[in-house]
Parts: C-alpha cells; structure tokens; sequence
C-alpha cells in the first residue's frame, strides 16, 4: 500500500467518525477536497472553542444582572413566584424543567433561589428581553426595572432582544456541535462584546484583552492551506 493510499483510508476512516452526512456541508465549501475540508472541520471546531468563552461569560453575567435586578424589585430572591412578576407559560415550564433537574440530582438536600438561577438555560433570561406574548414583559419587565440594566444600550429593547437571539442561536449551535465556519464570525465577536459590555464591562475588557477568537479567524486560510496546523 502507498503512502497515498494510506492517507486516503485514514481520511476514510475520519469521514466515517464524522458521518458523511455531517461533513458534506465542509466537503461542499471546498469544492470536494476532502483533505482541506478536514481541515476546515478541525478549524471549525477551534473556532467554536474559542467563541465559547465570551458566550459562557455573556450568559453568566446576564442572568446575574437580571436576577440581581428583578430581585431587587419585588424584594425577594424568587422573585417569580411574585404573582405579577411571573413569566408566561413558558418561563413557567423553563422554572418547573429546572427544579425537577434538581431534585433528581440532589433529592435529599434542600435547593434554593440562587440553584435555581443556575439551573435556568440561557433562554429563559434572553426571552425576559422579548415581548412575552399576551403577558406584556415590556411592561412587566422591561419599562419597570430591566432598562435599567441597560442604560449604555440607545437602539430599544428590541434592536437588544435581536442581538440576544443572534448570540443564543450561536451558542446553541455550538452547544449541539453545529458546524458555524457559515456565520459572519467577525460580527458574532463584536455582537457578543457588545452586549458583554453592558452587562459586565471588566469581563469584556478581559475578552478585548486575551480572547483567542481573533488569533483563530487569522488563522483560517493557513490551516486550510496545510502552512499552518490543525489544533484539536
């Protein structure tokens, strides 16, 4: 066997780990190469690492920003059993979903606001900027307490809504390991930033400072190219 034909078998055999369904999209955007689209896999994959920071950071400190100030508001930590705090039917399910997660996981020991709150998914603070149906949060929440949070933030609540679902959608993807090499990627940084800024302006500072998303989009064409290598 040669050389060649050994790399074409572990290119098979790599193919057949991913699922050719899954990797037709990476074969596609490289006009069949299957070597490059390897690659363009495995950059995909650091991209998604990289861009998972600033996500993890963005969710964390919305949902402490939100709680914080709703709290704040109806003067307790479970401020949505407040009856005219509550969310819709869905923030309902989101809440009940999260305490049966706990309870299954710890049954024995007593769990409170603050697990809850760490239990809830991205979602459900995201949908708090959103209109909320026949509940109204604009004025439930936004107009009476959440504006607040965003004073730096000059396009409305949904201009900042939008960009909230943008950012989700992105860490969904990546949540469920969905190829992103098709997103504007640039933008998504400078969307996540954004947004981080209002919540929590140090953490974003730190990204502007030692993020590795910038590094990664640099690095795109070279690792496509062979010149530079994959980083698994």
């Amino acid at each position: 066997m040669t050389l060649s034909d050994r790399g074409a078998n572990e290119d098979d055999r790599l193919i057949e780990a991913i699922s050719p369904e899954r990797f037709q999209p990476f074969l596609h955007k490289c006009g069949g190469d299957r070597t490059r689209a390897l690659r363009l896999y495995a950059w995909d994959s650091e991209m998604a690492r990289a861009l998972q920071s600033p996500l993890r950071d963005l969710e964390v400190s919305l949902r402490n920003r939100l709680h914080r100030q709703l709290a704040g508001k109806h003067g307790r930590q479970a401020w949505w059993d407040v009856p005219k705090a509550q969310p819709n039917h869905k923030g309902l399910d989101m809440l009940d979903r999260a305490r049966e997660t706990l309870e299954d996981r710890r049954p024995y020991r007593p769990f409170g606001p603050c697990d809850i709150v760490a239990q809830l998914p991205f979602g459900f603070w995201v949908s708090l900027l959103g209109r909320g149906g026949r509940d109204n949060y604009e004025m439930k929440y936004w107009n009476s307490s959440l504006r607040h949070v965003f004073r730096e933030h000059r396009g409305g609540r949904e201009d900042l809504y939008r960009k909230f679902q943008f950012m989700l959608t992105l860490r969904n993807r990546i949540a469920h390991h969905e190829r992103i090499f098709q997103r504007h990627l640039e933008q998504d940084l400078d969307t996540a930033l954004t947004l981080l800024r209002y919540v929590s302006p140090e953490t974003a500072a730190r990204h502007e400072k030692y993020g590795q998303v910038p590094e990664v989009l640099a690095r795109r064409r070279a690792v496509l190219s062979g010149t530079e290598p994959m980083r698994l």
